[in-house]
């Protein structure tokens, strides 16, 4: 995969974001309702089967070298078209990650879609969705 976008936020759009899990424990993955990611540039959306997303504006986290990160999602989404060839499973996740900066205006940055750091493989089965079911 190429290097990934960056694509700042305001700050609706991140405390959006930040209101689905500031209740939880911080960096407690959850499914996150459509409408709640609605507007963000995530990759293939039609495909998109589920969205996790956790965080914590108190204890930001270095993630894919990025500095002063507070939210992360999973997005899980449906391969249309697998390699038969290379037996690709029907499942392909891809993982973002939400900075927060000093500006007034944008204070949130956007940064994805990166193949690692998801919790289940960037290839996946049915199967591996299990792993979310621990949360």
């Amino acid at each position: 995969m190429g290097k990934p976008n960056r694509t700042p936020l305001d700050k609706i759009a991140g405390e959006k974001i930040f209101a689905l899990f500031e209740s939880r424990p911080d960096w407690f993955p959850i499914e996150v309702p459509r409408d709640a990611i609605s507007g963000l540039r995530l990759a293939r959306p039609k495909e998109t089967i589920a969205v996790w997303a956790s965080g914590s504006s108190n204890n930001p986290m270095l993630m894919h070298s990025i500095n002063n990160v507070i939210a992360a999602m999973d997005v899980l989404t449906h391969e249309t078209k697998p390699n038969l060839a290379k037996n690709e499973p029907p499942g392909n996740a891809y993982h973002y990650i939400i900075q927060r900066l000093k500006d007034s205006k944008y204070p949130y940055m956007l940064y994805g879609p990166y193949d690692d750091g998801t919790i289940a493989p960037h290839w996946f089965d049915d199967e591996d969705l299990d792993l979310y079911l621990k949360y």
